[in-house]
């Protein structure tokens, strides 16, 4: 009995069968929407303090060419200002220049500003928080068996033909490298996990999740995306430039095949009309109860 119990533990320890239902499928891809949609948010408001930090830097630079190189590039914009502001009194005034303090002044504000956005925690708070927010959320779903994945296949892949290789020549090697001797007590490497096949995207599990809840949640996102996509086509239909946009070979719905349609539809019907039960793998966990015992409750840990 003792070797029979401790194999129950180890492999109930070892995989994990959630509940393989269309509720579960439903809450699980709720929680990756909102997992997906602040990290694109966040993404979003980094771009735009990215691109004010840019424009920032870029005119105190003009404004320092201004200060110590003693350039005139200020003059052109100060002069048109004038002759269409005040066109009776600076009409035909030509090559004006403006106060000699003008654009010191104009450099110390800048600067002040640049200080100021990073003194007070704007560049933490609306840039550098974006790039740790999937990390952290990645740390604290390695619990559950789960990884968000925004990785996204690089950039020389999406082209089919580059110009890249015949300009710069790899050579060939003759013969494939020694591999290094690793020690026997060092860890096993881990594969790199693949880019996502979703731009926005995805939720993928660990190998301790049964292997059929995982394929079952695929085609059951599998199928809310392409009703998504559907939508936000059906909406760029009603503007002439969406219907443009619509036509470009990049927006065009990938062709379904046949097989994963058919599965959609078994997923789909399955969950309307019934509830899958959880593997028996699932159920190897919680012993029986004995005649005579009072039953207390099991709490499942996962590793």
């Amino acid at each position: 009995m003792a070797p029979t119990s401790r194999n129950q533990r180890q492999q109930s320890r070892a995989s994990f069968h959630p509940s393989n239902d269309t509720a579960t499928y439903r809450d699980l891809l709720l929680f990756e929407e909102r997992l997906k949609t602040n990290a694109a948010q966040l993404q979003r408001r980094k771009s735009r303090y990215q691109l004010f930090l840019f424009h920032l830097l870029i005119a105190i630079a003009f404004l320092l060419s201004e200060v110590l190189l003693q350039t005139s590039f200020l003059d052109i914009p100060y002069t048109n200002l004038l002759r269409k502001v005040l066109p009776d009194v600076y009409g035909d005034a030509e090559n004006l220049k403006p106060h000699p303090y003008f654009a010191s002044g104009l450099l110390f504000i800048l600067v002040t500003a640049l200080l100021l956005f990073f003194a007070s925690g704007m560049y933490a708070e609306k840039i550098a928080y974006a790039n740790r927010y999937v990390p952290h959320a990645n740390k604290a779903l390695r619990n559950f068996n789960m990884y968000l994945n925004v990785r996204r296949p690089p950039l020389r892949s999406t082209f089919s033909i580059s110009p890249f290789p015949f300009v710069f020549h790899r050579p060939t090697q003759s013969q494939a490298p020694s591999p290094t001797p690793r020690p026997s007590n060092a860890p096993a490497p881990m594969a790199p996990i693949p880019p996502a096949n979703s731009p926005r995207g995805e939720l993928i599990f660990s190998s301790r999740v049964d292997r059929g809840f995982r394929e079952s949640y695929e085609r059951y996102r599998a199928a809310f995306e392409r009703r998504r996509e559907g939508r936000e086509r059906d909406e760029r239909e009603k503007t002439w430039t969406g219907r443009i946009a619509n036509k470009m070979p990049w927006n065009q719905p990938p062709n379904a095949s046949p097989a994963s349609i058919a599965l959609s539809r078994t997923a789909s019907g399955r969950g309307r009309g019934s509830v899958v039960g959880t593997p028996l793998g699932s159920r190897r966990s919680s012993p029986m109860p004995r005649p005579g015992i009072r039953d207390s409750p099991v709490v499942r840990t996962i590793d």
